[in-house]
């Protein structure tokens, strides 16, 4: 399918190309002339499809350039919020490479990547882990999020956390509740702590930053350079916008940490 919707955008570039130099031309061709041209074009891009694939490569490189150095701008832009004490945190504080994941709890991507930064982090020490909880799938999503930054309060953000990204069924105020409980959380501060100004303003903080990082969903991830902790300006950081391997992931940290 993604083959089918590349060929489709490079013949459209193409197609655009090609009307557009046509467009640019019309003292120098008659109609009769342009239409022949327009023919031998098409003829040509029938006879040589492999053309369209090179096209279609060759914009979607451009594309994710583009894409890496708007995020390399937004992420030395707004740093400080991206890498604040406020979000909670798992790893090595002082980690010399931080990953930020921006995610739902009923985002199933995000779930896939769960034990993907457990494994990371297990195999890393100097590895930190921010997570940015970015509720985009409704109401319920709001709930489990407002609910994990208020078990933050009660030091059991990562219990919470697990058990939320970790559920089979669809959340639901009920579900988020029982899992809450589940995790040891005093249930009646949890709620009352759901509502706190603080919350609301970590989850409208965590939107404005995905906004000025133009994200179009979820999982994201950032791997930045912070040498004790801190984020190294000039250093090398990493916008995974989607699913990754450990694998892949693993190698951006080993770049970024080797850049600290």
């Amino acid at each position: 399918m993604k083959l089918i919707k590349s060929l489709k955008m490079a013949a459209l570039s193409t197609a655009l190309i090609a009307g557009s130099v046509m467009a640019d031309m019309p003292a120098k061709f008659s109609p009769q002339q342009q239409k022949a041209i327009e023919s031998i074009v098409r003829d040509y891009l029938v006879k040589n499809p492999e053309i369209l694939v090179e096209v279609s490569q060759a914009l979607q490189q451009k594309q994710r350039s583009e894409m890496m150095n708007q995020a390399k701008t937004a992420i030395d832009g707004n740093a400080k919020a991206l890498f604040s004490a406020k979000s909670p945190t798992i790893g090595n504080a002082k980690g010399n490479v931080t990953l930020i994941e921006f995610f739902d709890y009923q985002c199933g991507h995000c779930k896939k990547m769960a034990p993907v930064l457990s494994q990371l982090v297990k195999n890393d020490s100097n590895l930190r882990v921010i997570y940015k909880d970015f509720p985009i799938f409704g109401k319920s999503s709001d709930v489990a999020a407002r609910a994990a930054l208020a078990a933050q309060k009660q030091g059991k953000y990562k219990a919470l956390h697990d058990k939320l990204i970790n559920a089979k069924q669809r959340l639901s105020t009920q579900i988020v509740m029982q899992a809450a409980k589940s995790a040891g959380l005093d249930v009646t501060k949890l709620k009352k702590d759901m509502e706190s100004p603080e919350i609301k303003a970590e989850l409208k903080a965590n939107m404005q930053l995905a906004e000025k990082l133009r994200l179009m969903g979820t999982p994201a991830f950032i791997i930045a350079s912070t040498p004790n902790g801190q984020f190294k300006a000039g250093g090398k950081s990493f916008f995974v916008p989607g699913a990754a391997s450990e694998e892949a992931l693993q190698d951006l940290i080993k770049q970024a940490g080797g850049n600290s």
